[in-house]
């Protein structure tokens, strides 16, 4: 029997074989190794399917990126409510930045996609929840929960791109000359520049900040 060469066609998935989960889950992997690499084709070759058998489930690569982005914020877990709001805001915080560490690729395109889709509306309504129960509504209720948003997208994407230059590894930033004498004394503490608990401690004064508010 003669052996197959590769030059013979590759066989194709059946058209109706396809689900919207399989999809999204082909495109979670494309993804995964660099947004920019999320095609249609991309995605159809993952599956073993022709492109055009996307666009029964996706008419266009947007729509596609909303439904990924979508579910990735359906992953998003509200804290349980405690005796303490303050607790539960630093919660809410921490679970929105941890869904955010665990899906690296999606950072930069849920900043340019803020409503890809209804998973972002229980994100909101868990944050305004608890800043009610802080007697903070309205105008301040939306800042607060927009500030914790900024402070995450902005310190997950300013990570992830030191994480890229360095390869991983600690960065070591260059001495500071003399004329900047303080930035040169504090060459230790800029060289953990995005770490944990600096995270942690702009997080306690952005919290602190809000708390103080709602005793006006």
């Amino acid at each position: 029997m003669p052996s197959k060469t590769s030059t013979e066609p590759r066989s194709r998935r059946a058209r109706n074989s396809l689900t919207v989960d399989a999809i999204l889950d082909a495109a979670e992997q494309v993804a995964a190794t660099g947004f920019e690499s999320l095609t249609v084709r991309a995605v159809a070759v993952a599956l073993e399917a022709a492109p055009m058998s996307l666009y029964r489930y996706f008419a266009t690569k947007d729509e596609l990126v909303d439904a990924l982005l979508n579910r990735v914020l359906g992953r998003f877990t509200a804290p349980p409510e405690t005796a303490s709001w303050p607790d539960d805001l630093a919660a809410f915080a921490r679970n929105h930045r941890r869904m955010l560490r665990d899906h690296p690729w999606a950072v930069t395109p849920l900043i340019g996609h803020p409503y890809p889709g209804a998973n972002a509306l229980p994100i909101g309504e868990a944050a305004l929840r608890i800043l009610q129960r802080a007697g903070i509504t309205g105008d301040a209720a939306v800042a607060a929960f927009s500030g914790i948003v900024a402070l995450n997208y902005g310190w997950s994407s300013f990570v992830l791109a030191r994480e890229a230059a360095s390869g991983g590894g600690a960065v070591q930033l260059p001495p500071a000359p003399p004329e900047f004498p303080l930035t040169a004394a504090a060459a230790g503490p800029m060289n953990r520049y995005g770490s944990e608990d600096h995270y942690e401690w702009t997080l306690k004064q952005l919290l602190a900040g809000i708390a103080a508010d709602s005793r006006r």
